[in-house]
């Protein structure tokens, strides 16, 4: 479960620059259909190094981050505009997730060799 997210970034990637010809469209779609293959596999992580599941964990702090990305859009604009909260919710998950899948592969590494 840990290569698969990454393989499935550089597939989405590869088809999205073929279909697009544009980088960052590509870039784009990659975000948006791999993000939830990060969360997943973090999960998994989470129970094959600590012994435990943290799933209740990660939801809330998934539910903390939504929270504040409206409460945030709701004082800067005074009009929340879901499309917009999800979006930056959702790219905000992809980058959180895969630096935390990083250090989680890195800690099982460690957790392993001794």
């Amino acid at each position: 479960m840990i290569t698969v997210p990454v393989l499935a970034t550089v597939i989405v990637y590869s088809v999205g620059w073929k279909m697009y010809g544009h980088k960052w469209k590509a870039i784009h779609a990659a975000v948006n259909w791999t993000t939830l293959l990060y969360i997943i596999a973090a999960v998994i992580m989470f129970k094959m190094n600590f012994g435990r599941s943290f799933a209740g964990t990660v939801v809330l702090i998934l539910l903390t981050i939504f929270t504040a990305i409206v409460v945030i859009q709701w004082k800067v604009s005074t009009e929340v505009t879901f499309s917009n909260v999800f979006k930056v919710f959702w790219c905000i998950c992809f980058l959180l997730f895969v630096l935390l899948n990083c250090l989680l592969a890195l800690t099982g590494i460690m957790f392993h060799m001794l």
